[in-house]
């Protein structure tokens, strides 16, 4: 079998809520996300289905790789071979920089590619991966940000627990560390008692703020979990926060490369490690870092995105948790979905998604 060709797609979706952007710490917020569908194609064979999405713009960018650059490096190549392809693409792109546009427009690629995988063998993609479980434990990413208020925040966090979710996690990490803290004060006495209740400063901390919302985090909130507190590059800084703190640190969301992960695996002290398969550049890298939190008894619980997410905790056995936003609720039948307060892995072969064309037509650009 041997791909044929590689079709794109450009759509902007409007989001549920708006939602913070990574780096900002005004917060500037999206209200929409540009998504790039990704159908490849081979000669009378399976169709597999992959998809990336920026928040902000740059969905042009990211599709115009694919149609003259990665196209070019796929076809004609056994789908299968996503191992080879993932790092001739990582060669062809590498005057470009494969971090940033260039990975998320071939991870759209790579999770086509671990699609039709699935679709040849008559397996999900989980069980391709290792088939440890079929339910997780999902945490809502999206409610609670800055560029929510309070209120709201509430309301959409109660009915996504109400909706099976096991948890919220609260984004921090604005110019203001008690306006922060307000923030979550108000989100603890609101959170029923028993969800899991984490914050993520998306790595917009220094490390004096760090600690200090560390600390006041367990003595007053009873936080179960501090996601990315500091800069990725703040490794040092890192080890004397984890040495400093009792609380399950969790970090990795900013991180570009599978090496970057390796640092702070070795380490040791971290909780878990999150990981972004659109910003790694697929599944493909995703599941090295997988195994190597594995190797050293760490959990891993990948970065919302469960369409992908769902699979990846679903085949490793320390899948914690799976982040959980509903983004692409419309634009997918199928998909992982809630059942008695846990988040079920498809159970149909390759990422078990559909385009919903209809929804899809209504939002092309």
């Amino acid at each position: 079998m041997k791909i044929t060709r590689v079709e794109t797609d450009l759509l902007r979706v409007p989001l549920p809520r708006p939602v913070s952007l990574p780096a900002s710490q005004d917060p500037r917020s999206a209200t929409a996300a540009d998504v790039v569908l990704v159908r490849v194609l081979t000669g009378g064979g399976p169709v597999g289905l992959g998809f990336a999405y920026t928040l902000g713009g740059g969905g042009a960018a990211i599709r115009s790789l694919m149609d003259t650059v990665i196209a070019d490096v796929v076809v004609g190549q056994d789908p299968a071979s996503t191992e080879s392809l993932y790092l001739k693409a990582w060669k062809e792109l590498e005057g470009l920089g494969f971090a940033g546009l260039a990975a998320r427009a071939y991870a759209a690629v790579d999770f086509a590619l671990w699609d039709l995988k699935g679709k040849v063998s008559g397996l999900p993609v989980h069980q391709l991966l290792g088939g440890y479980r079929t339910q997780l434990k999902a945490i809502v990413s999206d409610t609670a940000t800055p560029a929510v208020g309070t209120k709201q925040a509430l309301r959409d966090t109660r009915i996504a627990l109400d909706s099976g979710a096991a948890g919220v996690q609260i984004e921090i990490g604005t110019q203001d560390p008690e306006f922060d803290a307000e923030r979550v004060r108000l989100m603890r006495e609101g959170v029923p008692d028993g969800a899991w209740f984490e914050v993520s400063a998306c790595g917009r901390y220094d490390f004096s703020t760090a600690v200090w919302m560390g600390e006041i985090g367990t003595q007053e909130f009873g936080l179960d979990g501090y996601s990315d507190p500091l800069p990725p590059e703040a490794l040092n800084d890192l080890g004397r926060l984890i040495d400093r703190l009792d609380v399950g640190l969790s970090v990795g969301a900013l991180y570009d490369r599978p090496t970057d992960f390796l640092r702070v695996i070795d380490r040791g002290g971290i909780s878990a490690v999150r990981i972004d398969p659109l910003r790694l550049g697929g599944i493909t890298p995703a599941r090295k870092v997988a195994v190597a939190a594995e190797l050293r008894h760490i959990a891993i619980y990948p970065v919302r995105l469960p369409e992908i997410g769902a699979h990846l905790s679903a085949g490793v056995v320390y899948g914690r948790m799976c982040e959980y936003v509903d983004w692409f609720a419309e634009l997918f039948t199928g998909g992982p979905r809630f059942e008695n307060n846990q988040l079920v892995a498809p159970s149909g072969p390759g990422l078990g998604l559909a385009v919903n064309e209809p929804v899809a037509a209504k939002f092309r650009v």
